[in-house]
C-alpha cells in the first residue's frame, strides 16, 4: 500500500477524515488524556490536508470544534460528578501537581480560565476538570466552552493550512512533494515525541528499575548472570555485552532466515521527484559503511585523545556489533529483515547521543536523544523512499537498534569513568556529520536522478490514425481526480516547439528564484510577474512551459511533457501538451499565486488558430468528447 492510496482514500472518504479529526480534538481536550495525545501535531496535519486541497475547511473545522466541545464537556462532568474524589482516582492520582496548578489558575482567572486555558500548554488538559470540581455553573461553562472551541478550531487548523497551501504553491506538481514532506514531518515529529517522552518517563525511574533488576536477578540466577554484569559497577560488563550481542545476533539471523523482508510492501515510487531523490540520498548515505566508518574513526580518535577508554570500548562494541550483524544477515538472506544502513546509522549515531547527552543538563538531554532519533528516522525513511530498503525491515531494524542501545547505554552509564561530560565530543560529532553530508551533497546532482524512460517507436501514419488514442488524455496527479486535459500531441524536438511558439509571441515565464518568490507575498503583483511553477505528469516534470497574453488582460500557459513515444523514421519525439488560461488565486490575503483553469477548450482554440498558418494540424476527438490537436513533423 502506497501513501498515494492513503491520500486518495482520504479524498474519497472525507467523512471518515472528519470523524478522525473529531476524535483527535475530543481526546486532546480530555482531562489528562490530552497530555498523552499529540493533538497539536495531528490538527496541524489535518490543516495541511485542507491547505493542500485534500479536505474541505468548513466540515473539518466543524468536526474539530465539536470534538473540542465534547472533550471539555466530559472533563467538566467528571469534575462535577466526583469533586474532590477525583484526586483519588486513576489516572488523576499520577498528576497531583498538574491538577494543583489548574486549581491555582482557575482561582486566578475564574471562568475566563476555561477560555484562556484551552490555549495554554499542558494546563489545558485539566482546566475543564478543575472547573467542574470547583462547581463552576454549568450554563456558564457551556457558553465559554463553545466560544473557546470556536476560536480553538481555526487557530489550530490555520498553521497547517498555510503550510499545506504553501507546499502546494511550491510544488503545484501533483501534490507528491507536499505529501512526501507532510509524511516525513509527521514521522519525524512522532519519533521526536516518542524519544522525548520515553526519556522523561524512564530518566527519573532509572534507579528504581536498576534496583528491581537486582532483586529479579537474585530470584532468577540465569537472568542474573545476563543482567548483573551490565548494571553492577563492580563487575566488568564486556562479557555480559558479548553474551547479549550473541543472543541478539542469533535472533537476527533466525528472523532474517524465516521472515521475508517484503512481507509488507510499501512504495513511495509515485511521490518520487529528482529533487527529493537528491535530498534524501544524502541522508541514506549517512548509513553507508564508509560514512559510518569515517564518523566512527573521528569519534574514537577523540575519545582516545581525551583518554576516555571506557567510552571508547563501548563505542567500539556498538560499531563492531552493527557491522558484524549486518554482514551476517546479508549472508543468510538476499533481502534480510535487518537493514544494514539503518542498523549502522542507528547504532553508531544513537550511541554517540548517549555519550554526548552528559554535556546537557538532565532537563534538556531529551533534545540530544530526539536529534539522534530524527537523524536515524530520516535514514530509514530515505531507504523506503528510494526502494532500497523494505518497510518491514526498516521498522524491525529500528526496534532491534533501540533494544541494543538500551543494553549498551545502561552498561556504559553504570561503568563509565566519572560523571563529567566528554569535552568537545558534541562539536566533533556535529562537524563530522556535517562534513559527510556536504561531501555526499556535492557528490551528486539533480540531473543524476532525472529518469529517462526508453522511447517506444511508432509509425507516423499509425500515430495519426489510432496511436494517438493510446497516449494519456489527462495529466496524472498523485492526489485528486485527473482534470488537466493533455489536448496537444506535437511531434518535434522541444527546441523546435520553443522557437515556433516564440515566433507567435509566447515567452518563457519568470523562474522561481528567491527574489521572484517575493512576488507571492505581494497581493498587487501582476500575474505576468508571478513565477510559474513546474507540474508533473506521473514522474515527468514539464520540459517546457510558456505564457502569452491574449490582449484582453488574460494570460495563457502551455506546457509539454514527454510522451514516451517517438516517430519513425527519424526518431522524432512526441510531446504531450496542455494549454489553459492562468487564473489568479489569493490565500487569506497573504499569498498570491496563479493556476491553470480546468476548462481549456477556449485556450486550445486560440492556440490552434495561431498554429494553423505555420503547421499542419490534425484534429481528433477522443471518447470523452475532448478535442486533441495532433501536430506531425
Amino acid at each position: 500500500m502506497s501513501f498515494e492510496t492513503v491520500y486518495a482514500w482520504i479524498a474519497l472518504h472525507p467523512h471518515y477524515a472528519g470523524l478522525a479529526v473529531f476524535l483527535i480534538a475530543m481526546a486532546e481536550s480530555l482531562a489528562i488524556v490530552g497530555l498523552l495525545i499529540p493533538g497539536v501535531a495531528m490538527m496541524f496535519a489535518a490543516g495541511a490536508l485542507v491547505g493542500a486541497g485534500a479536505l474541505s475547511f468548513a466540515p473539518i473545522c466543524a468536526y474539530a470544534i465539536a470534538g473540542a466541545v465534547v472533550g471539555d464537556g466530559i472533563s467538566f462532568w467528571l469534575g462535577w460528578r466526583y469533586r474532590d474524589r477525583v484526586l483519588s482516582l486513576w489516572p488523576f492520582t499520577r498528576y497531583p501537581g498538574m491538577i494543583a496548578r489548574g486549581v491555582d489558575y482557575f482561582h486566578r482567572y475564574g471562568g475566563r480560565s476555561v477560555l484562556f486555558g484551552r490555549f495554554v500548554g499542558p494546563i489545558r488538559a485539566v482546566i475543564p476538570l478543575v472547573a467542574g470540581m470547583l462547581a463552576m455553573p454549568a450554563r456558564k461553562f457551556v457558553y465559554i466552552n463553545v466560544l473557546s472551541a470556536i476560536l480553538w478550531g481555526p487557530a489550530y487548523l490555520l498553521p497547517g493550512m498555510a503550510f499545506g497551501a504553501s507546499l502546494e504553491l511550491a510544488t503545484k506538481v501533483t501534490g507528491r512533494l507536499a505529501g512526501l514532506l507532510i509524511a516525513l514531518l509527521v514521522v519525524l515529529w512522532f519519533g521526536a515525541w516518542l524519544s522525548k517522552h520515553l526519556y522523561l518517563y524512564f530518566q527519573p525511574r532509572a534507579h528504581q528499575l536498576i534496583l528491581a533488576t537486582f532483586d529479579l536477578s537474585r530470584e532468577h540466577p540465569l537472568l542474573g548472570r545476563l543482567t548483573a554484569p551490565l548494571i553492577d559497577p563492580e563487575q566488568r560488563d564486556y562479557a555480559g555485552l558479548a553474551v547479549w550481542a550473541a543472543i541478539l545476533g542469533v535472533a537476527a539471523l533466525l528472523v532474517c532466515y524465516f521472515v521475508p523482508a517484503d512481507l509488507v510492501p510499501v512504495s513511495l515510487e509515485a511521490w518520487r521527484t529528482p529533487w527529493s531523490d537528491y535530498a534524501l540520498i544524502v541522508f541514506e548515505e549517512l548509513g553507508e559503511t564508509t560514512a559510518v566508518m569515517v564518523f566512527s574513526t573521528a569519534v574514537l580518535g577523540w575519545l582516545l585523545f581525551r583518554k576516555q577508554s571506557v567510552a571508547g570500548a563501548h563505542f567500539l562494541w556498538a560499531l563492531v556489533f552493527a557491522l558484524t550483524v549486518g554482514t551476517a544477515c546479508r549472508y543468510v538472506a538476499d533481502n534480510p529483515l535487518i537493514d544494514s544502513h539503518v542498523l549502522n546509522g542507528g547504532v553508531v549515531y544513537g550511541f554517540t547521543a548517549v555519550l554526548t547527552a552528559d554535556s546537557a543538563t538532565p532537563r534538556w538531554r531529551w533534545l540530544i536523544y530526539s536529534g539522534a532519533t530524527l537523524l536515524v528516522i530520516v535514514i530509514a525513511f530515505a531507504r523506503v523512499y528510494a526502494d532500497t530498503g523494505e518497510f518491514l525491515a526498516v521498522c524491525f531494524t529500528l526496534s532491534f537498534v533501540l533494544f541494543w542501545l538500551i543494553l549498551l547505554g545502561v552498561a556504559y552509564r553504570r561503568h563509565r569513568d566519572g560523571d563529567a561530560p566528554i569535552a568537545g565530543l558534541t562539536s566533533i560529532a556535529m562537524a563530522c556529520l556535517l562534513g559527510i553530508g556536504v561531501f555526499a551533497w556535492y557528490s551528486h546532482s539533480v540531473e543524476e536522478f532525472s529518469y529517462r524512460r526508453p522511447l517506444l517507436s511508432v509509425d507516423q501514419e499509425q500515430w495519426l490514425e489510432q496511436g494517438w488514442r493510446f497516449l494519456p488524455a489527462y495529466r496524472v496527479k498523485t492526489v485528486g481526480r485527473p482534470e488537466q486535459p493533455l489536448c496537444i500531441q506535437w511531434a518535434s524536438s522541444i527546441d523546435t516547439i520553443r522557437s515556433e511558439l516564440v515566433k507567435l509571441g509566447w515567452q518563457e515565464p519568470r523562474p522561481l528564484t528567491p527574489t521572484q518568490a517575493l512576488h507571492f507575498l505581494n497581493p498587487q503583483t501582476e500575474i505576468s510577474n508571478l513565477p510559474v511553477l513546474p507540474h508533473f505528469n506521473q514522474i515527468d516534470v514539464d520540459a517546457l512551459r510558456m505564457i502569452k497574453s491574449n490582449g484582453e488582460g488574460r494570460w495563457l500557459i502551455v506546457r509539454f511533457w514527454p510522451s514516451g513515444q517517438q516517430l519513425q523514421p527519424g526518431a522524432i519525439p512526441i510531446w504531450l501538451g496542455s494549454v489553459a488560461f492562468l487564473e489568479e488565486r489569493n490565500f487569506l490575503g497573504i499569498l498570491k499565486f496563479s493556476e491553470e483553469a480546468t476548462n481549456g477548450a477556449e485556450a486550445l482554440e486560440i492556440l490552434s488558430e495561431e498554429l494553423r498558418p505555420l503547421r499542419q494540424l490534425v484534429l481528433r476527438v477522443n471518447e470523452s468528447g475532448q478535442t486533441v490537436v495532433l501536430l506531425p513533423p
